[in-house]
């Protein structure tokens, strides 16, 4: 938290000038350090949930490979395939709303009003664990999801304590965008390696076809030389046939002149 603070002051501060120049004009001195001061709650809320979400993702592994042994499920998106890459900003920030009032504000005072034992601590743990089995609503809900929902109510308790409501749901919807643009763009490099790794079997697959294509010509090639050659050889066999056959005649004749001139 210290960490946090120590680097977004000096950011935060070096916004206050404008701010200044701009809302002075409609407000007074009290209103800026009124604005300042809810900006630097929202910039450091937000701050602790983004970094401890790679904290909650760490602490969920053990539950996941868990629920992996005992139900075979490798992936634990609570909704439809393709649901999570059409939903919008606006509809991340109106759930994350409602979420918050519901469960940071009108539960916790509900559990006090209402529980004899509800005091201190008890409502925000109630209300922790409260909002994590309300994601058993999800169409596709796992112990993992549920597991990540409570701790994930435990730090917006403690965020709507220390900065107030406002910080909690930007918080919270800033949690649920990073982890949705994280989800997507796994799913999306997955498919990208399986669109690489098909068209790696589809450049192969031509290849080998081409190579095939490249034999078959050949062997036409081969085929054709093979049956010239044999025409030719039979052209030379006719050739040869008819010499022998005209010298043949050739010599029949002379002898039938020999003997009709010994005749006469």
């Amino acid at each position: 938290m210290d960490f946090i603070s120590s680097n977004l002051s000096p950011f935060i501060s070096s916004l206050a000038p404008a701010v200044n120049s701009s809302v002075k004009a409609f407000a007074g001195n009290r209103s800026i350090e009124v604005l300042q001061d809810q900006v630097k709650k929202i910039f450091l809320g937000t701050g602790m949930r983004l970094t401890h979400t790679p904290l909650d993702l760490l602490l969920a592994r053990p539950v996941s490979m868990v629920e992996t042994k005992l139900t075979g499920r490798t992936d634990f998106n609570p909704y439809e395939e393709g649901f999570l890459e059409k939903i919008s900003t606006k509809e991340l920030f109106t759930n994350a709303s409602i979420e918050e009032a519901l469960f940071r504000v009108i539960c916790p005072q509900l559990i006090k009003s209402n529980l004899p034992f509800g005091t201190g601590y008890i409502p925000e743990i109630i209300s922790a664990f409260l909002f994590g089995i309300a994601h058993l609503c999800t169409p596709k809900p796992s112990f993992t999801h549920i597991f990540m929902a409570t701790i994930a109510g435990f730090k917006y308790n403690h965020i709507y304590k220390s900065h107030g409501l406002l910080s909690a749901t930007i918080a919270h919807a800033a949690h649920n965008l990073s982890v949705i643009k994280i989800y997507c763009f796994m799913k999306n490099r997955e498919r990208l390696e399986q669109i690489k790794l098909t068209s790696s079997r589809i450049k192969t697959r031509l290849k080998q076809m081409r190579i095939t294509l490249n034999n078959r010509k050949h062997a036409a090639k081969q085929t054709k030389i093979n049956s010239d050659s044999i025409k030719s050889e039979d052209c030379l066999k006719l050739r040869s046939g008819r010499v022998i056959k005209r010298s043949n005649l050739a010599g029949i004749n002379s002898m039938k002149a020999a003997a009709s001139c010994i005749g006469k």
